[in-house]
Formats: structure tokens, C-alpha cells, sequence
């Protein structure tokens, strides 16, 4: 894997990811920045809608971006938490793939992967350094 196989809407399953909380769990994160010389910036998936609403696309306000089943790579309904952004180094990243712990799973169509990228963008709980990352 390298910097150059990764482009926004990267589908990227990761083991055992550990949250700021400690509880870790396999995960899809969805790659919404990767500009070279930059950090990237993903946003993670959740199949569980936690009383978030089921209408396709951005919910800004809300934080998340709502994929129905099969319409973009998810063959669940997914959500995308946009609220807090994952900044990951592309160092660490290359590590934990050539480890086996990150692969890159799929790939979003361009412009769902835009519409998420702008959705991240009006999402008022995202800084503006992590917007920069876009």
C-alpha cells in the first residue's frame, strides 16, 4: 500500500480500531482528505443508526452522512460520522498496512466522495485545520 493508492473515498477497513475511549472494533472509515505532505483525514462508518435519521446523504447539522444500503459501497445502511474527523499520518498508515491492519477495501464514486467531502466541510464541529485537510 502506498500514499498513492489512496484518493477521497477510499473505503479503508481497520482492525481492531481503538477509540478515544479505549473499546476497540473493526471498522470502516471512509478517506475524505489525502493531499501529499498532509496528514489524512478520514471519517468513520457506523451500520447503527443510534437515533440518527434514514434519509440518503449530508444531515451537516447532525454530523453524518447517511449511505443507504447499495448505494454507495456499503451493502448496509451506513452512517458517516462527521463530527470528529480521524487525522491519521501517512507514516502510521503505511505501517499498519504493510502490518495488515489497514486495508483499502473499496472505493466510493466520485462524486458520493465529493458530496461527503463538502458535507465534512459544512459540518459546523469540524475544525478548520481538519478542513483544511479536505
Amino acid at each position: 500500500m502506498s500514499a498513492g493508492t489512496l484518493s477521497p473515498g477510499c473505503v479503508v477497513h481497520w482492525k481492531d480500531y481503538k477509540f478515544s475511549d479505549g473499546a476497540t472494533a473493526d471498522k470502516y472509515l471512509v478517506i475524505v482528505g489525502c493531499k501529499t505532505g498532509s496528514n489524512y483525514l478520514a471519517v468513520i462508518g457506523t451500520s447503527k443508526p443510534h437515533k440518527k435519521g434514514f434519509v440518503a446523504g449530508c444531515h451537516h447539522a447532525e454530523g453524518y452522512y447517511h449511505c443507504p444500503a447499495g448505494l454507495a459501497w456499503f451493502p448496509k445502511d451506513t452512517w458517516l460520522l462527521l463530527a470528529d474527523p480521524i487525522e491519521i499520518v501517512p507514516a502510521e498508515f503505511l505501517k499498519l498496512g504493510f502490518g495488515g491492519v489497514v486495508t483499502i477495501s473499496g472505493q466510493i464514486k466520485t462524486d458520493i466522495a465529493n458530496a461527503i467531502r463538502n458535507c465534512v466541510r459544512d459540518c459546523q464541529d469540524v475544525s478548520d485545520l481538519h478542513r483544511a485537510l479536505l
